[in-house]
């Protein structure tokens, strides 16, 4: 077998959520984010100049140095498999969001080398042909791969064994075994004992069947493979014919005024909400493969500075609401293992805690609401909504003054309290059904089913009431994200029934919407980084442009109190602050 850049794109397409970016500008590599270029979970990446590695058929003539972030284990075991060895180191220094980084040198002696890992994988080989389930590395702990053997071979007294990625640690950067391997078994252990040890290896034999069997790290020398370091030098830079230019977002009606990551970077930008002053932002980052640093942040909104962090000892999921008080004080919901409500005071920088439900499950669409008066906070519970006098500033609790109950929503239930205050929606994130309830007497007045009778699945992700106070828009979304099967759909507040055809129509593709100050205008994000203003409530094209740098779709949008400026940010962590044209 010879290597070649065909073998390795194979390789790595067998590792799921794997973005591979082949021959990077190497003018480009200090400032490459795979978070931003790519869409999966992990990466793996190489310069131009490393590109070299490979003759004109395509051989591996050279050492090829990697970059990567993944699981190191499974991108070990993916070389393993076809019986090449590698030299994959992690390094210590965070990038980014990826619990693992590191760098990766594929070497033309990958093939001949020899690694303890490749002998092992020869015994699990071989005890697969005796009928024994035996497993490299699967899952992610005990646990995880005790489920993988029960899917795989219901008879519990199938002999099996298998070690996890946790234990993998024992193998070191070339696939050396330097510390005590545990292999977890069911069955004859002797069988798996023996075929290792017929192998060379030195096993510690259980004596119960609550003791793993042990593999002692033989004293072998560690295979030859070029570090990264003399990688590099062997593939050395060569000279672009043109300087690269950096790609910029497309010019059009929403002259950009302010451009720049959200605090915690590449997380994708969950909320927005400008102050009443307009001079910060409120932004929610949600965690998308590890939490953010800080959940919420107030940033300033030229520089994008962050000026102060918000519900910072609270081990919350997502944000689930914000709203600004008549009085300047902000208030938020949280969701964590339910939701838990919270108001900023900005005389004195005093952060208060309001209330804690606890429920499970939680939703991050609509945890909590206040009236457009500032009177009253709505907050979901598991069964039932719960309606507080909002109190003034200093209280240390704003009192219950009633519970608006009914038939509980069926998952993640949400809360969206009227404009007037009078009327609460209460439904479910799922959009299965939603009700419209008279506050006073707590008598339903009526429902709808946003995704369809019998229900389709899919989830309503934004909900807000338009300015006039007089219908409810609701982003539904009927399947992932990538088909462009959602839009908004609007239900009038006095019977429940559907109104504005032309903009459900209008909206499609939509991922994130908010309504002009002015009432007639609503502007949507798409999957591309476009945003579009529409006409409210016919949907007519006003202006579209493609405001964000990198690949992704808008993830959350905001105008500022005069309706001048707009916010926009991305699942890649992007914010862009943009002047919005006046009405015609």
């Amino acid at each position: 077998m010879t290597i070649t850049r065909t073998l390795l794109k194979r390789i790595l397409r067998e590792i799921d959520g794997l973005d591979v970016f082949p021959a990077v500008d190497d003018a480009m590599l200090a400032e490459f984010s795979p978070r931003d270029e790519g869409e999966g979970h992990g990466f793996v990446y190489w310069s131009r100049a490393a590109d070299q590695a490979f003759d004109k058929k395509g051989a591996l003539i050279r050492p090829l140095p990697m970059w990567w972030g993944t699981s190191r284990a499974e991108l070990q075991m993916a070389f393993a498999r076809r019986k090449l060895v590698v030299r994959i180191e992690a390094s210590d220094v965070p990038r980014d969001d990826y619990a693992e980084h590191g760098t990766l040198v594929l070497s033309p002696r990958s093939e001949a080398a020899s690694a303890d890992l490749l002998r092992l994988l020869d015994v699990f080989a071989a005890l697969a042909k005796r009928e024994v389930l035996a497993l490299a590395c699967a899952g992610s702990t005990q646990s995880a791969g005790w489920e993988i053997v029960a899917e795989r071979e219901r008879d519990p007294e199938q002999t099996a064994v298998f070690w996890h990625e946790q234990s993998h640690d024992a193998f070191d950067a070339v696939g050396r075994l330097t510390s005590r391997l545990h292999l977890y078994w069911r069955g004859d252990a002797g069988r798996v004992c023996d075929a290792l040890v017929e192998a060379g290896f030195t096993v510690e034999r259980p004596k119960s069947d609550t003791q793993s069997i042990v593999v002692l790290p033989p004293d072998n020398p560690s295979p030859d493979i070029e570090r990264f370091a003399d990688a590099l030098v062997a593939n050395p830079v060569v000279a672009a014919a043109k300087p690269a230019r950096k790609a910029r977002a497309s010019a059009g009606p929403f002259a950009p005024l302010h451009r720049y990551r959200g605090p915690d970077r590449t997380k994708p930008i969950h909320r927005l909400r400008f102050d009443p002053t307009g001079a910060w932002l409120v932004v929610a980052q949600s965690p998308h493969y590890g939490g953010p640093e800080h959940l919420l942040s107030r940033v300033d909104v030229a520089t994008g500075e962050r000026q102060r962090t918000f519900a910072a000892d609270c081990d919350a999921w997502e944000c689930g609401g914000i709203d600004f008080l008549p009085d300047g004080r902000l208030v938020f919901s949280l969701q964590d293992r339910g939701v838990r409500v919270k108001v900023w005071e900005p005389a004195g920088d005093v952060e208060r805690e309001l209330a804690c439900e606890k429920f499970s499950p939680g939703s991050s669409v609509a945890l909590s609401s206040i009236d457009a008066g500032g009177t009253t906070l709505a907050v979901t519970t598991g069964t039932d909504v719960s309606l507080r006098t909002v109190g003034p500033p200093g209280a240390e609790a704003w009192p219950e003054r009633a519970r608006v109950s009914g038939a509980p929503a069926k998952a993640y239930p949400v809360a969206l309290l009227a404009p007037d205050g009078r009327h609460v929606l209460w439904g479910d994130f799922g959009g299965e059904e939603i009700r419209w309830i008279d506050v006073a007497s707590g008598r339903k007045l009526w429902k709808a089913h946003p995704l369809g009778v019998p229900y389709s699945g899919g989830a309503m992700d934004e909900l807000r009431f338009d300015p006039a106070g007089e219908h409810l828009v609701a982003l539904c979304r009927h399947g992932g994200w990538a088909d462009e099967g959602q839009s908004l759909q609007s239900y009038a507040l006095a019977d429940g029934k559907p109104a504005h055809a032309a903009l459900e129509k209008a909206s499609k593709g939509v991922t994130a919407f908010a309504f002009h100050p002015d009432g007639a205008r609503v502007a949507i994000g798409k999957l591309d980084g476009h945003v579009v203003l529409l006409a409210y409530p016919g949907g007519e094209l006003l202006a579209s442009q493609k405001v964000l740098d990198k690949k992704g779709r808008v993830t959350a949008i905001a105008f500022d109190p005069t309706g001048a400026r707009m916010a926009v940010g991305s699942e890649k962590g992007e914010l862009a602050v943009l002047a919005v044209p006046a009405r015609a």
